[in-house]
């Protein structure tokens, strides 16, 4: 089980793990993280260590699918256009995304995907 940290669009951390995004709940006295599904009818919940890189604990089901593999990555190339953006007005939008697509390689975007990410862009 890899985890693998992204950002909401928020701005915050969340943890991706075997296809389901979990969120920053509090850090423990005992030094480990604990996140809940970003689902909120579900109830699952992790625990990681201080790092962040390793599972410790899972609790709970979740009620709901599993998110697809397009979903996950338009998400990522999403936010990482987004942060982009922020410093760099001038530059045109598809070429951050062209950016970004050869930087991350994803396999399952689409062409609606790329307009939505562009949209999406510099709406705050």
């Amino acid at each position: 089980m890899e985890i693998q940290i992204i950002m909401s669009e928020k701005g915050k951390e969340l943890v991706l793990l075997d296809k389901f995004k979990y969120c920053f709940v509090r850090k423990r006295q005992d030094g480990y993280i604990k996140w809940v599904c970003t689902d909120k009818n579900c109830t699952a919940s992790i625990l990681t260590t201080a790092d962040k890189k390793s599972l410790h604990q899972s609790t709970g089901e979740h009620k709901h699918l599993i998110n697809s593999q397009q979903k996950i990555e338009r998400h990522i190339l999403r936010e990482n256009c987004k942060r982009k953006t922020d410093g760099n007005i001038s530059t045109r939008p598809l070429k951050i995304i062209r950016t970004e697509l050869i930087k991350d390689n994803p396999t399952h975007i689409r062409y609606s995907d790329i307009q939505s990410v562009r949209k999406a862009m510099y709406d705050k």
